[in-house]
């Protein structure tokens, strides 16, 4: 009799030496400081606050694993999309994928804040020099009007005052909402928006 429950062993197999190979640099630095940092903790078994230390090194790189586990499984998730996709997304779906863009391009703190009370803003994050940024998010058929973009220059000069602005539109804005937003914030259109998943080009606001 043919062993058929053996396949999915045989493809899943790949894929996590796949996974192992493409992380074997943080891999390896895992394992040397697993050992440097139980070597230390064997000869120093009398001194207690080596042990805390040692505890505290060990939650940071579990911490830093975990993080760079997570934005791999997003790049992965990333190369999957392309604009036909997007176009089929949901309001909510897009501001995940944004906030995915996000994170895997260098933005940290990256929160979905979208939603029925969002105030105008659906992401909230830091760019990579460190400057809170306020997104809008637009996955509409047609371009943002210029009175949407007047919108979060209103929101930004006062319930996010301090924050570099950002309007996302899966189908650009109008010329006259361009004009609007041309200082005040990052405009992404359809074509950078491709770019920006291509990862030739990541947006970032104007400094103020």
């Amino acid at each position: 009799m043919t062993n058929t429950s053996s396949g999915s062993g045989t493809n899943a197999r790949p894929r996590e030496w796949r996974f192992v190979w493409r992380h074997r640099h943080a891999l390896v630095l895992a394992l040397v400081v697993a050992l440097m940092v139980g070597t230390w903790v064997a000869l120093s078994a009398a001194r207690p606050l080596l042990w805390v230390a040692a505890a505290l090194l060990l939650a940071a790189l579990a911490r830093w694993a975990r993080t760079r586990v997570r934005l791999a499984r997003e790049e992965r998730a990333l190369a999957l999309v392309d604009l036909s996709e997007v176009d089929r997304m949901s309001g909510t779906e897009f501001e995940e994928h944004v906030a995915r863009l996000m994170r895997v391009h260098g933005y940290t703190a990256v929160t979905v804040v979208g939603g029925a009370d969002d105030g105008g803003v659906d992401v909230l994050g830091r760019t990579p020099d460190g400057q809170a940024v306020a997104v809008q998010c637009k996955r509409w058929h047609h371009p943002v009007p210029p009175n949407e973009v007047r919108a979060l220059i209103g929101v930004l000069n006062s319930s996010y005052e301090g924050y570099r602005g950002m309007f996302v539109a899966t189908n650009g804005f109008t010329e006259a909402a361009a004009h609007e937003g041309e200082g005040h914030m990052a405009l992404v259109d359809r074509d950078r928006l491709a770019r920006w998943m291509g990862g030739t080009e990541v947006p970032e606001p104007p400094r103020a």
